[in-house]
């Protein structure tokens, strides 16, 4: 009897595997939602790492990508408020309050210094030495690494040229500079002066680069009001917002120019809460608090501002339920494409108000919760984004 051989199977060759081009894989990161989903992709092998890692794609990720709020700091004092949950943030928040030193410990006699600002995950400091003295001294800080750089003062020279009538200048609010895309290792610290009998406005400017302070030519003449307010920052400019007015005062930090720029009709008392903000597709975006909502309104925009169409009606964004119609809303700050905010309530003892701190993501129109203050009213703002290392400490 003949035997069946069974057939004879013929082993397949490796399916070949498809190597992509880094420009692809560069695509695909850019359109990861999060920081934390690009650093886990990174962990997949070496060239991952690499692609990711390269100072260019960190650049365009961070263009594409408005780094997320992860808490507040309070203004004047030298402590930080983490997200908390649900916030999609919360990890990163517990992490980076976890590791970093908000109480700027590192820093020789810390509890003389003051939190004046944040940007880029750097933080501003101040200190008064005497009331004979115009200008405060000032410290850049990195509290996740603990290093921090020393501002030389601005010399009384200087201040007196810029403002020849003496004692008629105003010291405003010292603020950090938005980073351009190119020179996100260096910082810029500005100071705005304010001509109390001519309403001129003049600045002085710090650059990492070159150690020094100089005085910004472009000045300009209000045409009333006074500056009373920290800035917004918007598509690299500062905004300055005035008190019961319909205008706003623009300076553009990459070519260090000053203008004024109308603002959309509105109602302008002295308790409106008022914004400038990034808004989508490259636009200018201007926020008002009203009665449980918020209106945006948009134009779009150019570098200087010439040419710009007029303010339109964009949205209206009801603000939470859940935080009672009584509350009082105001606006903490802004960065890139989010809006932070805070929500007092009015019932809680004066002693020891309730303060709700939400973020408004302009993309999505959505307001979440960020954390609870239980023991005073907030005045900050927000924190976004693991710093870039500074240079080594220094007196």
């Amino acid at each position: 009897m003949a035997s069946t051989a069974a057939p004879r199977r013929t082993a397949r060759a490796p399916a070949a595997h498809t190597v992509l081009p880094d420009e692809i894989w560069e695509e695909i990161f850019l359109r990861l939602d999060a920081a934390a989903d690009l650093a886990r992709a990174s962990a997949g092998c070496s060239s991952f790492r690499r692609i990711v890692s390269d100072r260019r794609f960190v650049r365009c990720f961070r263009s594409l990508h408005s780094p997320p709020v992860l808490g507040l700091i309070r203004y004047g004092y030298r402590e930080f408020l983490p997200v908390g949950p649900p916030h999609r943030s919360t990890p990163e928040a517990r992490a980076l309050a976890q590791d970093a030193d908000f109480t700027f410990s590192f820093l020789p006699d810390p509890s003389a210094w003051s939190s004046r600002d944040a940007r880029d995950g750097r933080v501003l400091l101040s200190r008064r030495i005497s009331a004979a003295i115009a200008f405060e001294d000032f410290l850049v800080c990195d509290p996740l690494h603990r290093r921090y750089v020393k501002i030389p003062r601005i010399l009384d020279d200087l201040l007196a040229a810029s403002t020849p009538d003496n004692g008629t200048a105003r010291h405003l609010l010292p603020v950090l500079a938005p980073t351009g895309d190119n020179d996100e290792e260096s910082f810029r610290v500005i100071c705005t002066v304010q001509d109390k009998g001519k309403r001129k406005v003049m600045a002085f400017v710090f650059s990492s680069c070159n150690q020094t302070w100089q005085g910004i030519i472009s000045t300009i003449y209000l045409p009333n009001g006074f500056i009373g307010c920290k800035p917004y920052s918007a598509h690299g400019c500062l905004f300055w917002m005035f008190f019961g007015k319909g205008y706003s005062l623009m300076l553009d930090t990459s070519e260090m120019k000053s203008s004024i720029i109308d603002l959309p009709p509105h109602n302008f008392d002295f308790g409106s809460m008022r914004a400038i903000v990034e808004a989508e597709d490259g636009r200018l975006g201007f926020l008002t608090i009203g009665d449980g909502t918020i209106d945006l309104y948009c134009k779009n925009w150019q570098s200087n501002g010439v040419g710009a169409q007029e303010w339109q009606h964009d949205k209206l964004i009801p603000l939470p339920k859940d935080s009672g119609i009584n509350y009082s809303w105001d606006i903490v700050g802004t960065v890139g494409r989010y809006v932070a905010l805070v929500a007092h309530d009015p019932i809680c003892d004066e002693s020891s108000p309730n303060s709700e701190l939400f973020v408004l993501d302009i993309e999505t129109l959505l307001v979440e919760k960020l954390c609870t203050l239980n023991n005073g009213m907030f005045c900050g703002f927000p924190y976004a984004r693991f710093p870039p290392p500074l240079t080594l400490p220094s007196i």
